[in-house]
């Protein structure tokens, strides 16, 4: 088979093209953080907001304790890139970096299941972004809860409940806080039980994971097409 320059050109274009994609689409990014608390509570915060507030466990998670009409907005951790809580792993731009995903082992001894909710927001503390999970957390067992950080319920049903007057965008090129807590039982006041108890939550497992590159993917593609036009230049 005789090659014309016109068909080694058409030979040429599509490795050229899958190559700009390959090493186009390399930016970097933040790898994924799991904030295990093994040795200290990693300078997080408590209720009242006190940075490095939250008490440490020897068994490696970190708690506070509390009675559900003191908690106010429900706020249980508070991790603060500024006060260094976590080294600062969690502040960033989570929508540069690629960040797909939070997730945080929650337990609690309260005598009813309860709901629980992450807030990330910029080092200013507002705006904010709110997501439920509305999965029951029961009472004594750990239970790891998923927040899928997408602008998209078709593919990340985030249970977003509020931007505060901004967007999905704004709010994760710039995070610097992030928030764990509890939602505060509706007619719990009328409950003696609830009422009255002061009870304790712990935490662990805090973790921002990293949508992975599609360079693997695409330099598969660029091996594929270079065998594909060597098969047929052996025709």
């Amino acid at each position: 088979m005789i090659l014309n320059k016109y068909t080694k050109l058409n030979s040429v274009f599509p490795i050229a093209i899958a190559a700009g994609l390959l090493f186009g689409s390399q930016a970097s990014a933040v790898t994924s953080f799991t904030e295990t608390f093994d040795n200290d509570n990693s300078s997080w915060g408590d209720p009242t907001g006190s940075p490095g507030g939250a008490e440490h466990n020897a068994s490696g998670f970190v708690s506070t304790t509390g009675a559900l009409a003191d908690l106010g907005q429900g706020v249980l951790f508070r991790g603060n890139g500024s006060a260094g809580a976590s080294g600062g792993a969690f502040s960033g731009n989570w929508i540069a970096d690629g960040v797909g995903q939070f997730s945080v082992d929650v337990r609690h001894n309260s005598q009813v299941p309860l709901s629980f909710f992450a807030r990330f927001a910029s080092p200013f503390n507002f705006p904010g972004a709110t997501a439920v999970r509305f999965q029951p957390v029961l009472a004594n067992q750990w239970t790891t809860l998923t927040f899928n950080i997408a602008d998209n319920p078709a593919f990340g049903a985030p249970n977003f409940v509020t931007f505060e007057g901004s967007s999905f965008d704004a709010v994760f090129s710039n995070i610097g806080r992030v928030q764990v807590g509890v939602s505060i039982p509706d007619g719990f006041e009328n409950n003696p039980a609830l009422a009255n108890g002061v009870f304790t939550f712990d935490m662990d497992n805090a973790s921002v994971s990293v949508i992975p590159e599609p360079s693997g993917s695409l330099l598969a593609m660029a091996g594929g097409m270079l065998l594909m036009l060597r098969r047929r230049r052996r025709k």
